[in-house]
């Protein structure tokens, strides 16, 4: 044979098996049923002054981020995604001691503390469907406990005397949806969920807490409006929507994910609506961090917050029914494993 076609055949039969071994590596690695992932962002600041002169400020520490983890499964016609996200964030301003003669230290106060769990769970009514049977869940508390002192403004994640009130802690307030329905997956960023039958749960498994009836819990009261009893959970029935999208933009560096949950109540008031939405705008800086913006809206129409008002001191008049807006600036890192 030919030296120059003998050369030529070897560097063919090379090449043939060198693709058909890609080939193969890429028909034998199927996708992988779950993807999972975390990130962690972090929010800290910090001022120091020794002998400041007047009117230039005070001492200041600032420490809070947000932690989330995310699972999802899909394989065949079942699609599972799992979702859990933790704010928090801790603040001191001044330094010395709380008042003239006291020993108690100028304590640390919560800025923000939200503990959050979605799950949902899907099966295709078809295999070339975009509708799912399925089935959702969620919970929203927080993880630290808090106080208020009625001589000092601001909330503290320890008592500071006897005459603190004990305002809140992990699993009270929490709040439980559970529900049955239709998912709509027009798109991998899109998804309509809704359910025409699921249960609404307050619980407030703390008695003091319970007792305030400021969690949304059902308490009784007497003539002059003061609360004689209570009960620790408040048991709702009615309909939910859910939509979630998530997307990503300028060569994946700029991403955004929002979801939104409705629910009405069929046995109060079904016309005043539950408003519960979350959203995130990151902007990758590095590979896997992030500068990251959130912001939270919420309303139920039986649970009292926090009126703010600029003109009342530590800029809170009373409690009331309104609607709640919690923003946050982080840098994150995020991984995928």
């Amino acid at each position: 044979m030919n030296k120059n076609y003998f050369t030529l055949t070897i560097a063919l039969l090379f090449v043939s098996f060198f693709t058909f071994a890609q080939d193969t590596t890429a028909i034998e690695e199927p996708p992988k049923a779950w993807q999972t992932g975390a990130g962690m962002g972090l929010d800290f600041a910090q001022l120091f002054q020794l002998n400041p002169r007047q009117g230039a400020g005070q001492n200041r520490v600032g420490l809070g981020g947000a932690v989330n983890f995310f699972a999802n499964y899909k394989k065949d016609r079942i699609a599972w995604d799992n979702l859990s996200s933790w704010q928090f964030g801790l603040q001191r301003l001044g330094s010395g001691v709380i008042a003239q003669g006291a020993t108690e230290k100028i304590p640390f106060q919560k800025a923000i503390d939200e503990l959050r769990l979605n799950s949902k769970i899907g099966y295709k009514t078809a295999e070339d469907s975009k509708f799912f049977y399925a089935a959702n869940f969620s919970f929203l508390s927080q993880l630290l406990s808090t106080y208020n002192d009625p001589g000092l403004p601001g909330n503290f994640p320890k008592a500071l005397s006897d005459t603190s009130i004990f305002l809140s802690k992990l699993f009270a307030p929490a709040t439980i949806t559970i529900s049955a329905g239709i998912d709509f997956k027009p798109t991998e960023k899109l998804s309509l969920y809704y359910s025409p039958l699921g249960g609404k749960f307050i619980i407030v498994g703390n008695d003091i807490i319970a007792s305030t009836g400021v969690h949304g819990n059902p308490v009784d009261k007497d003539g002059q409006g003061n609360i004689i009893g209570f009960d620790n959970v408040l048991a709702q029935l009615g309909s939910l929507l859910r939509v979630n999208y998530s997307s990503k933009f300028m060569e994946d560096r700029l991403a955004f994910s929002s979801a939104i949950l409705f629910f009405s109540n069929y046995l109060e008031n079904p016309q005043n609506i539950d408003v519960d939405w979350t959203n995130e705008l990151a902007i990758t800086v590095i590979k896997n961090l992030q500068l990251s913006a959130t912001l939270n809206v919420f309303y139920d129409d039986d649970v009292m917050v926090q009126v703010t008002d600029y003109d009342a001191p530590n800029g809170v008049n009373g409690l009331g029914k309104r609607v709640s807006l919690t923003q946050q600036l982080l840098l994150k890192y995020n991984v995928v494993f």
